[in-house]
């Protein structure tokens, strides 16, 4: 009988080990979902964006700081997408190396997705990470998003405190200086695809009375997300020309901004904040334009 025993216990440690498998990736599966509820919960909670950013970040310690190498294998794919997760709130850089690693690792072992790699070339344009896109691109090939290289070209001072990326022909960005220490000055931070920032930007652009101010006194940024396309910027810009998009650089360079939403509208005089104001409403607020460009009927627009 004793021929019998060694197969029954290989047998019997096989089961416990595929059951201990199915336990952690059910633990790691429902920690996860739990980690996302949360973050759900806190970034539309109204606070203060880096105060979200900071629950956020507690709640990611608390459920997924590990050494991208000691992360098993079988627990990666959630591990990304947490990082993921955090990082798309937060746009905390000191997670990317690890959010490469941990992609870097499902690379190895050929559990990369597509998806994922969609979500690490997101990461590098949201953090304004040109050039570790542009390599990525050329190591992994277009897809998924039909990529190509963007040319980049940074042409600011070393003391420059705000700066911006501006777009042009043949897929080149541009980083400048932006001054806005002469007279007033409207930055409006905003998303192409946001359905109240297009509202605001048609009205903008229909008002007679603010026409004259387009060209150099109203600058349209983009917020760092997850949304970029430099096509659909560039084709945003054709067709609005006294409008174009800029982006933004980092959000470290706007301490006015407390809740980043899109619209946001600041105004600005020599150089210091004026006055601020959210939202698009459903009859307009061209009232709150004018007033914070000081516009009356008899305004003299050129000396603004």
């Amino acid at each position: 009988m004793k021929e019998y025993i060694w197969p029954k216990i290989l047998a019997g440690l096989s089961l416990c080990g595929y059951c201990s498998l199915s336990c952690a990736g059910m633990e790691i599966s429902q920690r996860l979902q739990n980690f996302i509820a949360k973050t759900d919960a806190v970034s539309t909670s109204g606070k203060p964006t880096e105060e979200k950013a900071s629950l956020i970040n507690a709640e990611y310690m608390k459920n997924f700081a590990a050494d991208a190498a000691a992360i098993p294998e079988n627990e990666l794919a959630a591990f990304f997408e947490a990082t993921q997760y955090v990082m798309f709130y937060t746009l905390d850089r000191s997670k990317l190396s690890l959010f490469e690693m941990i992609f870097a690792r499902l690379i190895y072992i050929h559990q990369a997705t597509s998806e994922q790699s969609g979500k690490l070339l997101q990461m590098y344009y949201a953090l304004r990470e040109f050039e570790k896109a542009n390599s990525f691109i050329e190591r992994y090939g277009r897809h998924p998003l039909q990529a190509r290289p963007i040319i980049i070209k940074d042409l600011t001072s070393p003391f420059s405190t705000r700066t911006i990326w501006t777009f042009h022909p043949n897929r080149t960005l541009t980083r400048l200086d932006m001054d806005l220490q002469k007279g007033r000055h409207l930055v409006i931070i905003g998303s192409p695809y946001c359905p109240f920032a297009t509202r605001a930007f048609s009205e903008i652009e229909s008002s007679p009375m603010l026409a004259p101010l387009l060209p150099g006194r109203v600058t349209v940024m983009a917020m760092p997300d997850f949304n970029f396309d430099y096509d659909s910027y560039t084709r945003w810009n054709q067709s609005h020309p006294s409008l174009p998009f800029t982006l933004t650089h980092r959000r470290e360079e706007w301490p006015e901004v407390s809740h980043w939403v899109s619209p946001l509208f600041l105004f600005f005089r020599d150089g210091k904040l004026e006055s601020k104001f959210s939202g698009w409403d459903k009859d307009g607020n061209l009232g709150k334009i004018y007033e914070g460009f000081g516009i009356t009927a008899s305004s003299d627009f050129g000396k603004r």
